[in-house]
């Protein structure tokens, strides 16, 4: 069983613990590993019309995965040094961001993840294993990675828990340089850097990944739509929103997330908004009223390492 339906299958099982957007978008995925379907769109990266049959490819899936919880380390608190362990929500999201590929070149489907999630749910962490793989395993040559925002010190916290990932893993060490200017893959000739919207220059990217941090602080889009259109001469290139909820209003953010939303709405035939290159999880309450509701939380703080329900399942499967 992938990790997409094990997943899945828990939130049925726990329906309070799951809010509709994110059901609906894990039954959409299963829906698509059990019965891949043609699907035509335009591309805005290559500006193309393009007719695509999409499979999935647990393996493909599941690289990153393995990558992450075999060579990335914590640097902090009472998991300093110790390996990192995925939940089960971050594996599902993982899984399907890189295991969805092209019937015939085995290129990835989405081109953009967006993951919307409460505070305390190891948001960057998976940011900065991420970054880690698509640095050196993801066979790029030449991969350009940044880790975006608006304010340099917030686009350096990716950036600097991937080099302390690094210098907790001798593996990784041995391999990677990491210098004040950057993180650097020999091998590939490949780099890693924090970038920022005050920074210099943002001509004559050629970005491979891009983690977009805490987009709910961006007040324009302008970068996100250059970093975007950075990744148009690569193959398969991924740009990740990831974002805590926020409070700045007629934002990027409300923009991102009305579009996202659109999309899911989409999957149940709401919405006209369709887009097969976009893979949108956002972790909410249902209604505002839920938050005194301790039993709801789960559906916008979706960590299982010490839930009862979780365990009680992961037993009950076996």
């Amino acid at each position: 069983m992938t990790y997409i339906e094990e997943y899945y299958n828990f939130l049925l099982k726990n329906p309070d613990k799951a809010c509709h957007k994110v059901l609906i978008t894990y039954q959409k995925l299963v829906n698509d590993i059990k019965k891949p379907k043609k699907v035509s769109f335009f591309n805005e990266i290559t500006e193309e019309n393009e007719t695509h049959t999409y499979v999935f490819d647990e393996k493909k899936g599941n690289k990153p995965i393995n990558f992450i919880e075999k060579y990335c380390r914590h640097s902090k608190g009472r998991w300093a040094g110790q390996s990192v362990k995925l939940e089960l929500f971050q594996k599902a999201f993982i899984q399907a961001l890189f295991g969805f590929v092209d019937k015939d070149t085995g290129i990835r489907k989405y081109k953009k993840g967006a993951l919307f999630i409460g505070r305390k749910n190891g948001k960057s962490t998976m940011d900065s294993g991420l970054a880690n793989f698509m640095l050196t395993k993801d066979g790029e040559g030449g991969a350009e990675i940044y880790s975006v925002a608006t304010k340099r010190d917030q686009a350096k916290v990716v950036w600097d828990e991937a080099k302390r990932m690094i210098k907790k893993s001798p593996a990784l060490t041995k391999r990677i340089r990491c210098l004040v200017g950057g993180i650097f893959y020999d091998e590939t000739e490949s780099f890693l850097k924090a970038l920022a919207s005050d920074s210099n220059s943002l001509d004559g990217l050629n970005a491979h990944f891009v983690i977009c941090d805490e987009v709910h602080a961006w007040k324009d889009k302008n970068l996100l739509d250059v970093m975007y259109d950075s990744m148009s001469a690569r193959e398969q290139p991924m740009l990740l929103e990831t974002s805590t909820m926020g409070t700045i209003r007629e934002s990027v953010f409300d923009n991102e997330y009305d579009y996202f939303s659109e999309i899911i709405e989409g999957y149940e035939g709401k919405s006209d908004v369709v887009d097969e290159t976009v893979l949108p999880v956002i972790y909410e309450l249902d209604r505002p009223d839920e938050w005194q509701d301790e039993k709801k939380w789960y559906k916008a703080n979706p960590r299982t390492r010490h839930n009862k329900e979780y365990q009680r399942f992961k037993r009950q499967s076996k």
